[in-house]
């Protein structure tokens, strides 16, 4: 008898069948993280693309002599494809080479400040397993 189940436990570790089943048991996981990573960090990048292509749409209008910041933030805001809980930012400085002064002060009696637009977006991004952060794309444009 007790040569019988001997026979039978070495067939039975000899055995073969079933091991690519438990290794793909094994490996399964980690490959699923990492595809899940991916997709976050591909979700994360095109979330930035939008952003980028919202604020040269922004730097487009002011070159293209729209000069009032409301409209240029809504010009942005309607070129984004997902304008939920974007926050679009638009500032204009002036300043006399390098010193920063009200836009209606002139630096000499001939000699207009140079006018600036300060153009950003920014978004929260909320993967999957990545942390929260917050993504965010800037310009500086020089209209004057």
């Amino acid at each position: 008898m007790l040569s019988l189940c001997r026979k039978y436990f070495c067939r039975l570790a000899s055995d073969r069948r079933g091991v690519a089943a438990v290794e793909m048991a094994l490996v399964s996981p980690v490959l699923i993280l990492g595809l899940l990573l991916m997709l976050d960090s591909g979700l994360a990048v095109q979330t930035r693309l939008n952003l980028d292509h919202s604020t040269r749409t922004g730097a487009q209008a002011a070159m293209s002599n729209i000069n009032e910041t409301g409209e240029i933030s809504a010009i942005m805001l309607a070129a984004t494809n997902d304008p939920t809980n974007v926050t679009v930012t638009v500032e204009k400085t002036c300043s006399c080479g390098e010193v920063e002064v009200a836009c209606s002060i002139w630096c000499s009696a001939t000699v207009p400040p140079s006018v600036f637009l300060n153009i950003s977006a920014a978004k929260q991004h909320n993967g999957y397993l990545l942390p929260p952060f917050e993504l965010e794309s800037k310009t500086h444009v020089q209209i004057r």
